[in-house]
C-alpha cells in the first residue's frame, strides 16, 4: 500500500489483514464489512472505498460468481488458482490444475496474446452418484 502511495489507514490494514488471514480464499464485501466492524476498525463506505481501492490497485482479486455478490481475496502472485461454484449451496472451491494452465496458454499464444492474466469458474450441480 505503501509503495502506491497510500497511508496504512486503519480500515485498510483491517481489510488486509482480515483477507490474508482467511483459510477460504474469497470474502463477500458484507463479510468484509461485518467483520471489520467487529473489530471497530472503520464504516461501510470506508470498507467499499478500501476494497475498490485495493482492486485497483492490483492487491486484491475481484470475483462475481453471478449472485450480484462481489468477493474479494487477495491476489498472490504465486498462488495463483481458480473457483468451482456449486450451483445449489453456494459453495465456492478454490482449485489449481496445470494441464487446465498450459491449455490456457496455448490458446492465448494461438491467438496472439501475451497473457497477462486470466480467470476460470466452473458453475455446476453436484453429479448424482
Amino acid at each position: 500500500m505503501r509503495g502506491a502511495g497510500l497511508r496504512s489507514g486503519q480500515t485498510r490494514r483491517a481489510v488486509m489483514e482480515l483477507l490474508a488471514s482467511r483459510g477460504q480464499c474469497l470474502m463477500s464485501v458484507q463479510d468484509v464489512i461485518d467483520a471489520i466492524a467487529e473489530r471497530g476498525a472503520g464504516s461501510r463506505a470506508s470498507a467499499y472505498r478500501v476494497l475498490d481501492d485495493l482492486y485497483e490497485l492490483g492487491l486484491l482479486h475481484r470475483m462475481d460468481s453471478g449472485d450480484g455478490l462481489a468477493r474479494f481475496e487477495i491476489a498472490e502472485p504465486d498462488r495463483h488458482h481458480h473457483h468451482a461454484i456449486n450451483e445449489q449451496t453456494g459453495e465456492i472451491t478454490a482449485f489449481s490444475d496445470p494441464v487446465l494452465e498450459a491449455s490456457i496458454e496455448a490458446i492465448a499464444q494461438r491467438l496472439g496474446l501475451q497473457l497477462t492474466r486470466h480467470d476460470v469458474i466452473l458453475r455446476g450441480t453436484p453429479i448424482d452418484p
